[in-house]
C-alpha cells in the first residue's frame, strides 16, 4: 500500500529486529545489542522454505498452564522446559545440554541469544517490543532443525525489553547446517512473521494449533507477494522528477486500485471476526448520537440564522444522504462526514453577502456549493492531496485541538448563556434586593409594590425570556458535568480490576450513548419539575425542492466564485487533515487510504446538496479518529512506569456509518417524540466528552502538560530522551502559538475575516518546514515530529 506517496511494508511500524546477545559469566550480564535485518520473503527463498519445512512439525503450546516445576511466572525456564518437553522427544540431545546452550549462567536466568522486534517510539525513533521474544541455538548433537511457540495467556515478564511478553518462539539448529540454515537465519524467519502486530492480533485469537499455523502462512505468503511486487515496482520505476501534478487523476486512478480489492471485505470485517459484530454495534450507536445531537444543534443555529430557510430537517435529510453515500463509495469508510461548526459559520457568511448584494439567498448558497465542488474535483484530478505529506503530526495535531477548543466553548457558552437567562440577570437581582439603574418609562408600577411581589411572568414579559429561575441552571451545569463525568468513567473502565474483561471492554464500548441516554432519563424524569428548553424541532419543516439558480445576476455568480474558492480550501483542509489523522500510522490500518477519490465523494455529495439547498458536509474531527479507536482492539503497555494504549487490530467497516446514518433516518419518524426528554445540557456534556477524549494520545498536548511537570517525571517518550528540553519546549511554544493565531481566526466575531480561516491552516504547512527549521535543529525536529518528507 502507498501512504501519501510512500511505500509501506505490510509489518507497519514493526520495521526493525534487534539481536541480543548476553555473558552471565560472574552473574555479570553484558548485553550486546545489534541490528538484524528482516528476511525479505520475496527475493530469498530460505523463507519460504523454512514455513514449509518446519512449522507443520513446529510444537505450539496455546494458553499453556504449567506446573510449578517449570516457574514460568519467575523466569523464562519455565517455558523452555515446557517446550523441550513436547520438542525433544524423538532426539537424543538432553534437556540439560539444551539448556546449558540457551541460558548464558548457571541458574538459567540469563538467555544467550534473542531476536526482538523494534517499533516506533513517540517522537521517532525505534523501542524493543515488549510483546514477544524470539530466542535460539545451535546445538552440536541435534538431528534436525526445530521450532517451538508457546502463546502465553497473560502478559508475562521476561526480563529487560521484555515485560509484557505474549508469544516466545523457540528455533533449534544442528551446528552441522549450512548457513543459511543456521539457528540465526532460522530465527529471522520466524521473527519476521511475528514482528507484524496484525498477525500477532489475529494469533491471539486463534482457537486451536491449524487455525494458529494456517495464519502464520498466510502472512508469509502475503509477506512474499507484497515484496515480489515493491521489488517490481523498484526494478520498473528508476528514479524520475515528481510530476504527478500534471498526471491529471494519477491520485484518483491509484485510490481505486488500492481500495477496490477491499470492497467487499470493508462489509465481512464489520461482522465475522473475533468481536467484530460488538464492536460493529456499540460503534454504530456510538456514531448516532455523535452525529445525531451535533446535528440537531447545528440545524438549530442554521434555523436561527438563515431564517428557516435552512432548518433542523434539512441538516438531518442532508446527513443522512451525504453519510450514506460517503459510507457506499468513499475509499476510506472510517472518515465521518457531517455538517460542522465551521460551515455554519461560512453559511452566515454567504447569507450577510447574499444580503448586502441583494440576491435571494438559497441560490446565491447553492451556487457557492456548486463553484466549491468543482474546485475540489480540480484538486483531486490535479492530486493536490499529495501535498499532504507535508503535513506533519504537529499540524494535525494542532488542528484536533482547535476542534476540542471549539467544542469546549461552544458548551460554556450555552451554560453561561443559560446562567444569565435563569440567575445572573436583573430580575435575580430584584429579588435579591439589588436594584439597577433602569428606564422606568415603560412600567406602570406602584412605588410600594415590593419586588418580591412581581409576578415571574410579569418580569419574563418585560424582560424577554428572562426569568429568576436558578434551579434550572444548576440542573443544566449538574447534567452537563455529569454526562461528561460518566461518560469518561464508563470510557476508562477498561482500566479497571473490576468485572471480567469482557464486560469492562463492554462498558467502555457504549461509554457514549450509555452517559446520554442516563443523564437524559436524569435530566427529563427526575428533575420533571424543573423547566427546561426544549429542541426546536417542526415535522412540517421537510420540504426538499431545487433551488431557483435563474434569480442569479451575473455578478453574483462571479462573486460566488469567489466565496466557493475559500470554502474549498476549508473542504480540502478538513477533509485532508481528518482523513490523514484515521491514517495515522498509529491506528495501523492495512486497506490504505483514499484522499483523491473520497475528495471527488465528497464533492459530488456536495453538488447535489447544494442543488437542493441543503447544508454542506465534509469529514470532522474529532468524530473520524474516535470512530478509529472504537473499532479498535488496544493493549496497554508499560514502559518505564508509565501505561500507555497501543492499538493492535482496527476493524476496517463501512457498516458502521451505515447502521448510524441508517438510523438516523429511521428516528426522522419519531424524533419529536424522544427530543423533547433529552436536554440541552447532555448535548453540551456530549460535546465535552468528545473533546477529552480527542486528546488521549494528543501529543502535543502531552508535551504542553510537560511544561507543568517536574523534569524527574517526564514519561520515557523518545523525544524526551534524544532531545533537550528547552527545545521541546520551543516547539510546544511554537505550536502554542499557531493554536492561538488559529483560535483568533476562527472565533473571532467578524464574519468577513471568517473567510481567511482555511487559508491560515493551509500556511501552517510552510510555516512547520521553512520557518521552524530555522528555530530549532532538523535532528530535534526529526524526533519530534517526523515527516514523511
Amino acid at each position: 500500500m502507498e501512504e501519501n506517496g510512500k511505500q509501506l511494508d505490510p509489518v507497519g511500524a514493526d520495521a526493525e529486529l534487534s539481536f541480543s546477545e548476553e555473558d552471565g559469566t560472574h552473574k555479570l550480564m553484558v548485553k550486546t545489542t545489534a541490528a538484524v535485518h528482516k528476511r525479505n520473503f520475496g527475493l530469498e527463498v530460505r523463507g519460504m522454505l523454512d514455513i514449509e519445512s518446519l512449522l507443520n512439525g513446529a510444537v505450539i503450546l496455546l494458553d499453556p498452564q504449567l506446573t510449578r516445576d517449570h516457574c514460568w511466572q519467575s523466569s523464562p525456564e519455565g517455558l523452555v522446559d515446557a517446550l523441550l518437553d513436547s520438542m525433544l522427544t524423538n532426539e537424543t540431545v538432553t534437556k540439560p545440554e539444551v539448556k546449558s546452550l540457551l541460558f548464558s549462567d548457571d541458574e538459567n536466568t540469563c538467555i544467550s541469544q534473542t531476536i526482538q522486534g523494534r517499533v516506533e517510539g513517540d517522537g521517532g525513533g525505534t523501542t524493543a517490543d515488549p510483546s514477544w521474544l524470539c530466542i535460539f541455538a545451535d546445538v552440536p548433537t541435534l538431528k534436525q532443525r526445530m521450532i517451538g511457540i508457546v502463546r502465553l495467556p497473560v502478559e508475562t515478564n521476561l526480563g529487560e525489553d521484555a515485560q509484557e511478553v505474549r508469544f516466545l518462539i523457540l528455533a533449534l539448529c544442528p551446528t552441522n547446517e549450512k548457513a543459511s540454515k543456521s539457528a540465526l537465519e532460522t530465527a529471522k524467519t520466524f521473527s519476521t512473521i511475528f514482528s507484524d502486530m496484525q498477525l500477532r492480533h489475529s494469533l491471539l485469537e486463534s482457537e486451536d494449533e491449524l487455525t494458529f499455523k494456517g495464519y502464520i502462512r498466510k502472512a508469509a505468503l502475503e509477506f512474499s507477494e507484497f515484496q515480489d511486487k515493491k521489488h517490481a515496482k523498484l526494478v520498473g520505476e528508476k528514479e524520475k522528477s515528481d510530476l504527478r501534478f500534471i498526471q491529471i487523476g494519477r491520485g484518483i486512478k491509484q485510490d481505486l486500485a488500492r481500495r477496490i480489492p477491499y470492497y467487499f471485505s470493508d462489509y465481512k470485517d464489520g461482522i465475522i471476526g473475533p468481536k467484530s459484530f460488538q464492536k460493529t454495534i456499540s460503534t454504530s450507536f456510538f456514531l448516532y448520537f455523535s452525529i445525531l445531537l451535533p446535528a440537531i444543534a447545528f440545524g438549530n443555529l442554521q434555523d436561527g440564522n438563515t431564517d428557516s430557510r435552512i432548518n433542523v430537517a434539512k441538516v438531518l435529510i442532508g446527513q443522512v444522504f451525504g453519510g450514506l453515500v460517503f459510507s457506499l463509495f468513499a475509499g476510506q469508510p472510517l472518515v465521518v462526514v457531517m455538517t460542522t461548526a465551521p460551515l455554519v459559520l461560512f453559511t452566515k457568511i454567504i447569507l450577510n453577502v447574499a444580503n448586502d448584494i441583494e440576491v435571494s439567498f438559497l441560490p446565491f448558497y447553492g451556487m457557492v456549493g456548486l463553484f466549491n465542488s468543482i474546485f475540489l474535483i480540480i484538486y483531486a484530478f490535479c492530486n493536490l492531496s499529495i501535498l499532504m505529506k507535508f503535513s506533519s503530526r504537529s499540524t494535525e495535531e494542532i488542528f484536533s485541538n482547535f476542534i476540542s477548543i471549539a467544542l469546549t466553548v461552544d458548551a460554556i457558552k450555552h451554560l453561561a448563556a443559560s446562567f444569565n437567562q435563569h440567575y445572573s440577570n436583573e430580575v435575580c437581582d430584584a429579588e435579591r434586593g439589588i436594584y439597577h439603574p433602569v428606564d422606568h418609562s415603560h412600567e406602570n408600577i406602584s412605588d410600594v409594590t415590593s419586588p418580591l411581589a412581581f409576578n415571574r411572568t410579569k418580569r419574563a414579559a418585560d424582560l424577554g425570556e428572562v426569568d429568576c429561575s436558578p434551579e434550572v441552571s444548576l440542573l443544566y451545569l449538574l447534567l452537563m458535568l455529569g454526562t461528561v463525568w460518566f461518560g469518561l468513567t464508563l470510557f476508562n473502565f477498561i482500566k479497571t480490576p473490576y468485572l471480567s474483561h469482557r464486560k469492562r471492554e463492554l462498558l467502555s464500548d457504549y461509554a457514549l450513548p450509555v452517559a446520554v441516554v442516563v443523564f437524559s432519563v436524569i435530566g427529563s424524569v427526575a428533575f420533571r419539575a424543573v423547566k427546561q428548553t426544549p429542541f426546536s424541532y417542526n415535522t412540517e419543516q421537510f420540504v426538499v425542492k431545487p433551488v431557483q439558480f435563474s434569480e442569479l445576476t451575473a455578478g453574483s455568480v462571479c462573486l460566488a466564485a469567489v466565496l466557493g474558492f475559500s470554502l474549498s480550501l476549508l473542504f480540502f483542509m478538513d477533509q485532508n487533515i481528518s482523513a490523514a489523522m484515521v491514517n495515522s500510522p498509529e491506528n495501523r490500518l492495512v486497506k490504505g487510504n483514499a484522499y483523491h477519490w473520497d475528495l471527488v465523494v465528497v464533492a459530488i455529495i456536495n453538488a447535489i446538496l447544494s442543488v437542493f439547498g441543503l447544508p454542506f458536509m465534509h469529514a470532522v474531527l474529532p468524530h473520524s479518529p474516535l470512530h478509529v479507536r472504537c473499532l479498535a482492539d488496544v493493549e496497554t503497555r508499560v514502559e518505564g512506569g508509565y501505561a500507555k494504549d497501543v492499538v493492535t487490530h482496527v476493524r476496517e467497516t463501512r457498516l458502521t456509518n451505515i447502521f448510524s446514518n441508517v438510523a438516523i433516518g429511521i428516528s426522522l419518524l419519531f424524533l419529536q417524540y424522544v427530543l423533547r426528554y433529552v436536554p440541552k445540557a447532555v448535548l453540551d456534556g456530549l460535546f465535552l466528552y468528545m473533546a477529552v477524549t480527542a486528546l488521549y494520545g494528543n501529543q502535543m498536548f502531552e508535551r504542553v502538560s510537560l511544561l507543568f511537570t517536574e523534569q524527574a517525571a517526564y514519561p520515557p517518550h523518545h523525544y524526551v530522551k534524544r532531545v533537550p528540553q528547552r527545545k521541546i519546549h520551543m516547539f510546544t511554544t511554537c505550536q502554542l502559538i499557531q493554536l492561538a493565531v488559529l483560535c483568533v481566526f476562527g472565533f473571532i466575531p467578524w464574519a468577513y475575516t471568517k473567510m481567511i480561516f482555511p487559508v491560515v491552516i493551509l500556511i501552517f504547512l510552510p510555516v512547520r518546514h521553512l520557518l521552524i527549521p530555522r528555530i530549532i535543529e532538523k535532528k530535534y525536529l526529526d524526533a519530534i515530529d517526523p515527516t514523511s518528507n
